[in-house]
C-alpha cells in the first residue's frame, strides 16, 4: 500500500514539474495587412468562431491608434478619453537597446518607441524599484545587508524567500512568490513562463485603477543566455501584454519599463577578499578593530557597500581604486554635501546644493567621472553659476547617454537618502566583474550582470500609450500623485 503511495507522489510532482511554467496562451495573432508597411495590421482573435481585427496607425508615427472589429472600432486610449485603468510593469533588467530594435522591427506597436530609463546607484531591483515606486527605503541595497546599530550583517536567503519587510515588494500588487526565486537559476524558462501566467492571473483577478507588477524572472534569463537567446521570451510577454491591451478595448493605459539595464558581457568575480587581505584589511561581520571592514556578499552584481570605520575611509578607498576590475570608488564625507570620486589614479571632489539643484566637480587628478569636458561645454555656453556650479537640468541633460549616464544626481541619492543603513563607500565595477556570495558562481555561469554606475548597468526602457521624454529618471516615471487612491475603479471612469 505504501509503495502505490509513493509511486502516486511521484507521478504527481512529475506531472507538476511537467506542466508548470508552460506558455502562456496566446489570444491574438498580429501580422502587418501590406508586405511594405506596418501602417496597417491584422488581428486574429481566437475565439469561436475566429475573429479578424484590423488595427491601424492613423497618424504615421508607428503607434497603433485606431481599431477595427465586429463589434465597432475603439481607439487607442488617450485620443478622445482617458483610460479606465492603469497597468505598469517592470520588466526587470531589459536593455534600452534591446527594446528599441525590438519596437525598430515592429513589435510592441501598441506603444510609443521606448525611452531611456536611468536606473539607481546601485543599477539593482532593489534600490530602483524602491525609487520608481517611491517606497519606504530598505534595510540595505541587497536583501543581505549591514546593521549599523547591531553592528552585524543581517538578512540573506529568508529575506529573499519570505519577501518580509521589503518596503518596495509591499508596493506591488504582483511579484514572483519568493520561494520560485529560489528556483529560477535552475529552471528559469519555466520560472519566467510561471511568472507571466501568474501576473496575468493576478491582474485579471484586480480591481484597482492602477495596477503594479514586477516580471523578476526575466533578468535571470539575461544573467544566464545571449540577447539574442532571450528575444523570444520577451515576445512571448509582447503577446501576453497585447492581449490584455485589446481585451480592455481602449479602456487600459499600459506602462512596461526596466529597472536597469545589463552589461551583455560575460562576468567573472572580482578578487575583493584576497586583494583586501593582501592590504591588510580583515573582513569580519562586525567592525571591531581599526583595520575591520564589513562587505555583505549576496547577488552576482557590479557593485559591492563596503562598511568600515570612519577614520580609514580614505586609506581603504585608495586600496579599493587599486583592485582588479574595480572602475569608481565613492566614499561618503563627514559633511553631508559631497563625497570624493576615485577611479584608478584619478580623483575628484563632488559637491552638492541643500537641494540638489547645483553640482560642483572639482577635480585634483584626472577625471573620475568623464565630467571635465561637460562642466567646459556648459562654461562656454554661459550655463554655469559664476561659483562654477551646473544646474542638476544641465547635468542630466548632457550626461545621461554618457559613460556614468547621470552620475552626479545618483551619487548624491546614494549619498543621502537611499538605505537604512548606508554604506561608508560604493564600488562600481567595470563590466566583465561582479561581487556577490561566492558559492552562487559555482551554480551558474554570468553570461551579464549589472548594479554599476556604467551606462549598460544603468540604462533601461520605458515604453507607453502615451508618449514619454526621450530619457526619464526612475523616481520621475510614475508620479507619486498617481499612485494614491488606486484601490478601486473610480465612479468617474465607470
Amino acid at each position: 500500500m505504501h509503495w502505490w503511495i509513493l509511486l502516486g507522489l511521484v507521478v504527481f510532482v512529475a506531472l507538476e514539474i511537467t506542466f508548470w511554467g508552460r506558455p502562456v496562451p496566446r489570444v491574438f495573432t498580429a501580422v502587418p495587412a501590406g508586405f511594405r508597411t506596418t501602417n496597417e495590421w491584422m488581428l486574429e482573435l481566437r475565439a469561436s468562431p475566429p475573429e479578424l481585427w484590423r488595427a491601424r496607425d492613423t497618424d504615421g508615427d508607428g503607434v497603433l491608434d485606431e481599431f477595427h472589429t465586429p463589434a465597432g472600432v475603439f481607439l487607442r486610449p488617450g485620443l478622445q478619453s482617458e483610460p479606465r485603468r492603469w497597468l505598469a510593469v517592470c520588466l526587470d533588467g531589459v536593455p534600452l537597446e534591446l527594446m528599441q530594435n525590438l519596437w525598430d522591427r515592429g513589435h510592441f506597436r501598441e506603444f510609443y518607441r521606448p525611452t531611456a530609463t536611468i536606473s539607481t546607484l546601485p543599477s539593482d531591483s532593489e534600490a530602483a524599484l524602491t525609487a520608481v515606486l517611491h517606497a519606504a527605503p530598505g534595510h540595505g541595497y541587497e536583501h543581505r545587508y549591514f546593521d549599523r546599530v547591531h553592528n552585524k550583517i543581517r538578512g540573506g536567503a529568508w529575506v529573499t524567500l519570505s519577501g518580509a519587510d521589503v518596503p518596495y515588494i509591499s508596493a506591488l500588487d504582483y511579484d514572483a512568490p519568493g520561494w520560485t526565486k529560489a528556483v529560477v537559476y535552475g529552471v528559469s524558462v519555466k520560472s519566467y513562463r510561471a511568472d507571466l501566467g501568474r501576473f496575468r492571473k493576478f491582474f485579471l483577478a484586480s480591481k484597482r485603477s492602477v495596477f503594479l507588477a514586477h516580471i523578476a524572472t526575466i533578468d535571470s534569463l539575461y544573467h544566464l543566455y545571449s540577447a539574442r537567446a532571450v528575444e523570444p521570451f520577451l515576445l512571448e510577454f509582447e503577446s501576453l501584454i497585447r492581449d490584455l491591451y485589446l481585451d480592455a478595448r481602449g479602456e487600459l493605459g499600459v506602462l512596461v519599463f526596466s529597472d536597469h539595464g545589463n552589461t551583455q558581457m560575460p562576468s567573472r568575480i572580482a578578487p575583493l577578499e584576497s586583494h583586501l587581505s593582501r592590504c591588510r584589511w580583515r573582513l569580519r561581520n562586525s567592525l571591531l578593530g581599526p583595520r575591520d571592514i564589513a562587505v555583505p556578499a549576496y547577488g552576482l552584481i557590479g557593485f559591492a557597500a563596503i562598511y568600515c570605520r570612519p577614520p580609514g575611509r580614505a586609506d581603504l578607498a585608495r586600496d579599493l581604486a587599486a583592485l582588479e576590475g574595480a572602475d569608481v570608488v565613492i566614499v561618503r564625507d563627514a559633511r553631508e554635501d559631497r563625497v570624493a570620486i576615485l577611479r584608478g589614479a584619478s580623483l575628484a571632489e563632488l559637491r552638492w546644493s541643500a537641494d540638489g539643484s547645483r553640482f560642483w566637480y572639482e577635480v585634483q587628478a584626472g577625471d573620475p567621472l568623464e565630467l571635465l569636458t561637460v562642466f567646459d561645454g556648459l562654461r562656454a555656453a554661459g550655463r554655469l553659476a559664476p561659483d562654477g556650479s551646473a544646474t542638476d537640468r544641465d547635468l542630466f541633460a548632457e550626461t545621461w547617454a554618457g559613460a556614468y549616464p547621470d552620475a552626479a544626481a545618483r551619487i548624491r541619492a546614494w549619498a543621502i537618502n537611499h538605505v537604512q543603513n548606508p554604506a561608508d563607500i560604493a564600488l562600481s565595477l567595470k563590466p566583465g566583474f561582479y561581487y556577490g556570495k561566492a558559492i552562487f558562481q559555482y551554480i551558474v555561469t554570468i553570461n551579464s550582470t549589472h548594479g554599476g554606475l556604467d551606462a549598460p548597468s544603468s540604462l533601461g526602457f520605458a515604453m507607453a500609450t502615451r508618449p514619454l521624454p526621450p530619457a526619464i529618471r526612475l523616481s520621475d516615471l510614475i508620479p507619486q500623485e498617481f499612485l494614491k487612491n488606486r484601490d478601486g475603479i473610480t465612479d468617474q471612469h465607470r
